[in-house]
């Protein structure tokens, strides 16, 4: 019963992120403000959104802390910059394991939190 529950929840998981919407609002999520305004229309752009517990159902804690992400605020230097050169997130969203960072999947990251 316990992993059907766990299927069924990664399963609504990838349907909302599939469809473009955003998982976010649960405990545990994390957002990441731009720190940076050096691109063209980035006032606007929304935070990424990072869904800890998508990825916490599927993978221990130890597939991502200590390396690639230290377990302080602050720690991580993440960009876009980085995630395309296969650090951070992009150790995993490269478009082979995960989906990758490019400009048809700025939505699945990228999106307005809910107030």
């Amino acid at each position: 019963m316990r992993k059907e529950m766990a299927v069924a929840v990664v399963v609504l998981a990838g349907l909302l992120l599939a469809a473009g919407g955003a998982v976010y609002g649960a405990p545990g999520d994390l957002v990441f403000e731009r720190k940076t305004e050096d691109q063209q229309g980035s006032e606007s752009f929304p935070p990424s959104i990072f869904p800890h517990w998508v990825h916490r159902i599927q993978y221990r804690c130890y597939a991502c802390h200590p390396k690639p992400f230290v377990m302080q605020k602050g720690a991580n230097t993440i960009s876009m910059e980085t995630i395309k050169k296969g650090q951070f997130c992009g150790e995993c969203h490269n478009g082979k394991i995960a989906f990758g960072p490019d400009f048809q999947n700025c939505t699945r990251c990228h999106t307005v939190p809910e107030e």
